[in-house]
């Protein structure tokens, strides 16, 4: 599926900047970059949150206190953030893959709807039961994608492998989504090849229209 060409500027720019900064992430984290320039980088994903949560949220007076009050907590404790930034990626990598394993794997739980098959629903406006059993394995496949992703995260991390686990989280970890994105496509068209091809960009608009 062809993105419109009103949006692949907007796209491209934000892939080029997801990719400066999982290199700049990297060499701050191997001692490349002042610790400075790698404390503002740890919170870099954290503004991101807050920014896209601040806009949906209609609690405004509320978000900006809190935003507020975050703000204060680095300003006054700079020398520490600097100090122990490196924890921070550790916590925002290995704990969003946790998040989005979460995510995944509550809805395999009996009487719930496996998260793929709500997103095919969205992609498609119906499913049958071949493609309701492919989904459900597609949501345990990425179930357990995160899982092993955080756990090695966790084990480079504490093992003292520095220079691997930035490798992993900053420049590994996009390389292995899209991969996997990769081959559940290619396996998906051998497995039902009558289905209608979406492509990964109209997986994202379902995972954007489910979760928005």
């Amino acid at each position: 599926m062809t993105l419109p060409a009103a949006r692949r500027v907007p796209v491209a720019l934000a892939v080029v900047l997801a990719a400066g900064f999982a290199v700049a992430a990297h060499l701050a984290l191997v001692d490349s970059l002042p610790r400075g320039a790698g404390a503002l980088l740890s919170l870099v994903p954290l503004a991101v949150l807050a920014f896209t949560m601040f806009r949906r949220t209609r609690h405004r007076l509320v978000a900006v206190a809190v935003l507020a009050a975050a703000t204060a907590f680095c300003v006054l404790n700079w020398s520490g953030l600097e100090a122990h930034f490196p924890g921070l990626f550790f916590v925002e990598h290995a704990g969003g893959n946790l998040v989005l394993a979460f995510l995944f794997g509550r809805t395999l739980a009996p009487g719930r709807e496996p998260l793929v098959t709500t997103f095919a629903r969205i992609a498609h406006g119906g499913i049958d039961e071949r493609v309701a059993r492919y989904t459900r394995q597609v949501t345990l496949a990425w179930t357990v994608f995160f899982i092993a992703i955080a756990t090695t995260s966790a084990g480079l991390y504490f093992g003292g492998f520095a220079e691997a686990w930035s490798l992993l989280a900053n420049l590994g970890t996009p390389v292995l989504v899209g991969a996997m994105f990769g081959v559940e496509y290619l396996v998906r068209h051998r497995v039902l090849p009558d289905l209608e091809r979406i492509g990964i960009l109209g997986g994202m608009r379902a995972f954007s229209r489910h979760f928005g």
